[in-house]
């Protein structure tokens, strides 16, 4: 299939000397140079799935906005027209079913950081872009390489063999975390250790003894635990440099890290299951670089309209090698700030997704949370409102999932509240790997007035509280 979008990532030749080039080309360029390539890309992509694409829903959606593909008068404005789209929009577009070009395919869904889930068909080539290399780019911009030794581990779904370093197979699912994994591995060989996050921990643990990484890369609840118990082995573990990717990491969660392994690194990946990998703070300071290599990345206003810099707004993205599914103006679901340009890359602070909780590693849309008080409602009328609650437990010294009843304690409703985690099953693998200690259910009576003024919110996180204030039920 031939396009002006895509460029071979294939085994052949070596993605650690491609991405340092392309690395340095990227420097190399100034803002408004980087911009009109950036976009001149992304038109590529746009007429590549208008004239082009298999499934027509893209096609439909140009021709409604007006947009002619042919018309190169005014490139800026004309690009500003294109509609933005999202996940709702991808999923009623129906890609995973119907992609828009020929050949094989993979499907890459949820890992264990989002808890919505999102199919999206890319081509092997993209998927090795935009989570392979674009992994090996967060490593190289953090200064390390591939004569270092490099402990990755993986979120990988149930089922799913281990196969790094022979590709990903094709017509069935693979995790954003997987394909980048199976790409370290394929191109550090004996320098990398890969391990699945489901895997017994103390079995992990051996092997990262005897292999002895001068970096790891993990969910931020994973590295917790590894932080906890690293510094016990013997040899004990001494990385330089520690990845987290998925959710944000606090203050405080930095901190543990930091005296898990004193004078270690931190370096913030920023994967998205659908669209690829944007981005990466190799100083962990909350400013991303984003990958101009890969993807074009806009922080829209409602209107979608780009923001003026120092202000905030939606991130959307367009991905070059997108060819399966139309990832072009694509809002991705986070909130960010635009800090402007520097050595050709696009930068970002204050990344926030801006309607979903977090437990542990797993991202969790406010759109599940608000089902469940009338789930539950159903089986007893007593129930006013659930809360997701995001707790520490101070004898497992892990968080833990809190599914918190307000209304009257009942045997019954306890049991339900708790199968209301079985529609994440992100959690219960986190739970599995012991990266969260086993969820509970607790209840609250309800307060005494529900004036307009007052509600009960959906999520809390009650982390740094030294004691809750609930009775556990029977479930614990």
């Amino acid at each position: 299939m031939a396009t002006a979008t895509s460029r071979s990532v294939g085994a052949a030749g070596d993605a650690w000397e491609r991405v340092h080039s392309e690395i340095r080309d990227v420097a190399g360029q100034a803002p408004e140079q980087a911009e009109r390539s950036l976009q001149r890309r992304a038109r590529d992509l746009l007429a590549y799935h208008v004239r082009h694409g298999l499934n027509p829903a893209y096609r439909d959606l140009i021709e409604r906005a007006g947009i002619d593909v042919t018309d190169h008068s005014d490139p800026v404005a004309a690009w500003q027209r294109v509609p933005v789209i999202d996940k709702q929009w991808l999923a009623n577009a129906g890609y995973h079913r119907q992609p828009a070009c020929t050949g094989p395919t993979l499907v890459v869904s949820t890992s264990g950081s989002t808890a919505a889930q999102v199919l999206v068909p890319v081509t092997e080539e993209c998927a090795n872009r935009g989570l392979g290399d674009n992994f090996l780019r967060a490593l190289a911009m953090s200064g390390v390489g591939p004569r270092h030794r490099h402990w990755g581990i993986e979120h990988r779904p149930p089922g799913q063999d281990q196969d790094h370093g022979q590709g990903h197979g094709h017509g069935h699912s693979v995790t954003g975390s997987s394909i980048s994994m199976t790409w370290l591995a394929r191109h550090c060989g004996a320098n990398a250790l890969v391990t699945a996050a489901t895997d017994p921990l103390d079995e992990q643990l051996r092997k990262a003894a005897d292999f002895q990484p001068d970096t790891i890369s993990g969910s931020p609840g994973f590295l917790q635990q590894i932080a906890r118990l690293g510094g016990t082995l013997r040899p004990p573990l001494r990385p330089a440099l520690l990845v987290y990717g998925g959710a944000a990491l606090a203050d405080s969660d930095a901190e543990r890290l930091r005296a898990g392994f004193p004078g270690v690194r931190l370096t913030a990946f920023y994967p998205t299951t659908d669209a690829g990998a944007i981005g990466v703070s190799p100083a962990d300071d909350g400013v991303y670089l984003t990958f101009s290599e890969t993807h074009l990345v806009e922080v829209l206003d409602d209107d979608g309209r780009p923001v003026a810099k120092g202000s905030r707004g939606d991130v959307a993205v367009t991905q070059f090698d997108a060819l399966a599914a139309p990832i072009i103006r694509y809002r991705v679901g986070d909130r960010a700030t635009f800090l402007g340009w520097e050595k050709g890359r696009l930068l970002l602070s204050g990344i926030e997704r801006a309607a979903e909780a977090t437990i542990g590693s797993t991202l969790v849309p406010y759109s599940d949370l608000r089902t469940w008080a009338p789930r539950l409602a159903v089986l007893d009328n007593s129930v006013v409102a659930v809360q997701l609650v995001r707790a520490y437990s101070p004898i497992e010294q892990r968080e833990q999932p809190v599914v918190r009843v307000i209304a009257a304690r009942s045997p019954g409703l306890a049991e339900a509240a708790l199968a209301l985690l079985d529609d994440l099953p992100q959690i219960t693998a986190e739970v599995a790997s012991g990266e969260l200690a086993p969820a509970r259910v607790e209840f609250r009576d309800p307060p005494p007035t529900l004036d307009g003024h007052w509600k009960i919110p959906l999520y809390v996180d009650e982390r740094d509280n030294a004691e809750q204030e609930a009775t556990p039920c029977p479930s614990d």
